[in-house]
């Protein structure tokens, strides 16, 4: 028990901000899956599915290896999902803008975009947090350990 509780104190706060941002890349991943062929867009763009499943396994694998770098790559292959996922609903933003056929976005599609957009954002200050420790009890500097 001991072990445990060592391992998830020596833990900074993107260590638990990586779970969040694995949740929403796989909510994203779901969601594009469930709603991504629509009238504009006849078939599931391969890069994005492929991008994400990469990111989302890089926040697992961060999760085992704590290591920021992995984070920051994570977020950055969710950044080129979310664009390669714009680049395939690209038609219907433009539809909707127009207003061909109506001019309101659906919400499948707000709940995937912001999906996407938050694994990036959640990802990326997971790398960056991943070293800060508020609740270790910080040593005053010349004490020694």
């Amino acid at each position: 028990m001991n072990i445990i509780v060592k391992f998830f104190k020596t833990r900074g706060v993107g260590y638990y901000l990586t779970i969040p941002g694995l949740v929403l890349g796989i909510v994203a991943l779901i969601m594009y899956n469930q709603t991504g062929v629509t009238s504009f867009s006849p078939a599931l763009n391969q890069n994005a599915i492929i991008c994400l499943s990469v990111g989302i396994s890089l926040c697992a694998l961060s999760l085992v290896a704590d290591f920021k770098e992995i984070k920051y790559i994570a977020a950055i292959i969710f950044l080129y999902s979310f664009m390669w996922y714009l680049y395939s609903q690209v038609t219907y933003i433009t539809n909707v803008f127009v207003a061909i056929d109506g001019n309101t976005f659906t919400a499948d599609f707000i709940v995937t975009f912001v999906s996407f957009i938050l694994a990036f954002v959640v990802t990326l200050l997971a790398g960056i947090l991943t070293r800060w420790h508020p609740l270790s009890k910080a040593k005053p500097a010349g004490e020694e350990v």
